[in-house]
Formats: structure tokens, sequence, C-alpha cells
């Protein structure tokens, strides 16, 4: 994925704009994207993510996420 496609994306889950994901965006997303599973442990997966454990993803965390 290039660092644009990547940056849509994040801005496609970033919903209220503010430049971090959080675990609400995250869910709304893996829902809207028809996850059939455990949302909770899709959500988990994904938080791992957030390097610094501030519980929100910024873009830099993101784009390690998604290599």
């Amino acid at each position: 994925m290039t660092e644009t496609e990547a940056k849509e994306l994040f801005d496609r889950i970033d919903a209220d704009g503010d430049g971090q994901i959080n675990i609400v965006e995250l869910a709304n997303h893996f829902k809207r994207e028809g996850y059939q599973g455990k949302l909770r442990d899709k959500v988990k997966t994904a938080l791992e993510a957030d390097a610094n454990h501030d519980r929100v993803i910024d873009f830099n965390e993101f784009q390690q996420m998604v290599k």
C-alpha cells in the first residue's frame, strides 16, 4: 500500500477528522467492511499498532500497521 493509499484509508476511518483513530472509529470501520467475527478481537489486534499506548492510532502507527 502506498503512502497516499494509506492516508486515504486512514482519513476514511478517522470519522471525526482529529488525526487519530479511536476504538469507536475502528469498530465502525470493521462493521462497515462486513467483518464477520469477534469485533472485539479485531479492534484489539488493530490497537496493537498503538506504539505509545495512548489508546488511539495516529497516522505513523497506522502506516506501520498496514505495511
